[in-house]
């Protein structure tokens, strides 16, 4: 620590004291509040008065909600004209169920259902046999 350290020290003491004022008195405090109210008062008059109702919440987003709508309705839109396109127009297990039906009404023989479901050629045989003639 040096010799000279504490005289600056006391005259920033002095400069910050000047620059803070001493603790409010009861009556600045008074005042200070009887100011605010005078100035809030105009203001939460009109608050009180005009209680919004919904539609003029809705109102006033409507600016912003309407044209976010229609983007959400237009994105609903293409996300369903997308998945329906994008599905088979057939069942994936249709002919599965035609050769299981053809084996249980004894229209094919039950070994071409066991070559189908073993053997992707057999699979293959079986689907033309559900396309044409069994027998």
């Amino acid at each position: 620590m040096r010799p000279n350290d504490s005289i600056p020290d006391r005259e920033l003491a002095r400069a910050l004291r000047r620059l803070d004022p001493a603790a409010p008195t009861s009556a600045q405090m008074a005042a200070l509040a009887r100011r605010i109210i005078a100035r809030a008062t105009p203001l939460l008059a009109v608050r009180r008065r005009a209680s919004s109702s919904w539609w003029e919440y809705a109102a006033a987003w409507s600016s912003t909600l309407l044209p976010l709508g229609v983007a959400a309705t237009f994105l609903a839109a293409v996300c369903l004209a997308w998945s329906s396109a994008a599905r088979p127009l057939t069942r994936q297990h249709a002919p599965e169920r035609t050769a299981l039906l053809k084996v249980m009404t004894n229209q094919v023989a039950s070994r071409e259902l066991i070559d189908f479901a073993l053997d992707a050629p057999a699979a293959e045989h079986v689907a033309g046999l559900v396309g044409g003639s069994a027998r």
